[in-house]
């Protein structure tokens, strides 16, 4: 210990002195207590200049308490601050400095003064959070509380930050869901309204990660009433999330996580949503295109800020090919099947029966007067039977008959299409 340290502790002792003569009573004299209170600031100041800390917050205790006997309630809480300052950070004290950060948001309340009230109980979460979680985030509401009571929720959006970081961090998800609907409410009533559709997105996260996507798609649908929610990318972000869970794809889902929007959100919540991992219990439906696909196959994510959300569930589907009739396939041995080199497809009107075929190529047993073998076949009319000819009359040829058949495709070859060099010589 070197000699100013010992000076400033001989200094704090003589300042102890001073103060506890002014607290006495006696028959006629009164105690002093803002004198005495300032001797206890002096020696808690001089104990902590010569690192006698647990000295020096005893001092400050003491100073508190004079104030309070003083009506001075801000001082006293301030003393207490200070006390609470030094078992933190000198003593390593988490739990007396908390517990003193709590008195004096109690004495800052009776002072009038809720922002500073409020910042105590700020000071006495973040002491107890390493220690008890559960005390550090009832902590945190007593201090968001304060500031609704006192209608000055709009100057506590940091305060709601941090509680909702807590929260999440330790998978308070339900208590996470409540202070950001109260975030929320003090958001839509200002004029940022960027911030109050990122509190949206959150709660919507918050939901998905709790596992509870049908109350997350509620939610969306009743934000989608929101002025302005529709058109944002926060809606889109959300609008994509909520069409992975319901497909089941975890890519397209991590494809929505890692959008630019979602970094823009709080710490722990984008963190949250980039861990989120759907479960398998349903297959998943397809229609998810990947990034490293050609530009013209990623219409799908390409939505701009002014365009509406798509309805849930429907994923950009190709373009269904034209409707191709398909050529009737037979079975039956009596129908004609033409060689699968010359098969395509003909209209079905124009498909002749076996019987068709017989009577425009066989020649009937009981004509005389047909014509002779050497003479072209000429095509007669549909359905022509030979029964419908006179006995020894030939049939008139007509205009078509009279020009020269040329073979239709589809249709089976014909030993009469063609005439040999012998049948020239007899025509």
């Amino acid at each position: 210990m070197g000699a100013s340290e010992e000076a400033r502790l001989k200094d704090a002792i003589d300042y102890m002195k001073e103060a506890d003569k002014n607290t006495e009573k006696s028959w006629f004299k009164k105690p002093d207590w803002d004198i005495a209170a300032q001797y206890y600031e002096k020696a808690g100041q001089a104990f902590k200049a010569g690192k006698s800390y647990d000295q020096a917050v005893q001092a400050f205790i003491k100073a508190s308490d004079a104030m309070i006997h003083a009506t001075s309630y801000f001082m006293a809480g301030r003393a207490l601050e200070n006390g609470g300052n030094i078992a933190l950070q000198n003593l390593g004290q988490p739990e007396r400095a908390a517990d003193m950060y709590k008195r004096a948001s109690e004495l800052f309340m009776q002072n009038m003064t809720p922002d500073r009230a409020a910042e105590m109980l700020e000071k006495s979460a973040k002491a107890m959070e390493p220690i008890s979680v559960d005390q550090a985030i009832e902590l945190y509401i007593g201090a968001c509380n304060i500031y609704e009571g006192e209608d000055r929720a709009r100057y506590a959006t940091d305060t709601f930050k941090r509680t909702i970081a807590l929260l999440v961090k330790h998978r308070r998800f339900e208590k996470a869901t409540e202070i950001l609907q109260r975030l929320g409410n003090v958001q839509k009533d200002t004029p940022n309204k960027m911030a109050y559709y990122k509190t949206l997105l959150s709660i919507i996260i918050v939901q998905l990660a709790a596992g509870d996507e049908v109350e997350a798609g509620k939610r969306f649908q009743a934000y989608c009433s929101v002025d302005g929610f529709v058109k944002s990318e926060e809606s889109a972000v959300a609008h994509q999330m909520l069409d992975a869970f319901e497909h089941r794809d975890q890519n397209y889902y991590n494809h929505a996580a890692g959008r630019q929007h979602v970094g823009f959100l709080d710490n722990e919540i984008a963190r949250l949503a980039r861990s989120i991992v759907i479960s398998d219990d349903l297959v998943s439906s397809g229609g998810f295109v990947e990034p490293n696909q050609p530009p013209q196959q990623q219409q799908f994510y390409q939505q701009g800020p002014n365009q509406p959300p798509r309805p849930s569930g429907q994923y950009q589907q190709q373009q269904q090919p034209p409707f191709q009739p398909q050529q009737q396939q037979y079975d039956r041995k009596d129908v004609y099947q033409p060689h699968p080199s010359q098969q395509q497809f003909t209209p079905q009107h124009q498909q002749q029966s076996e019987s068709d075929w017989r009577a425009l190529t066989e020649k009937p047993a009981s004509s005389t007067n047909s014509p002779a073998p050497h003479q072209p076949y000429q095509q007669q009319q549909p359905h022509w039977q030979p029964s419908q000819m006179h006995p020894g009359q030939a049939p008139s040829p007509s205009r078509q008959q009279q020009q020269q058949q040329q073979p239709q495709p589809g249709a089976p070859p014909s030993r009469n299409y063609y005439q040999d060099d012998d049948d020239d010589g007899l025509l």
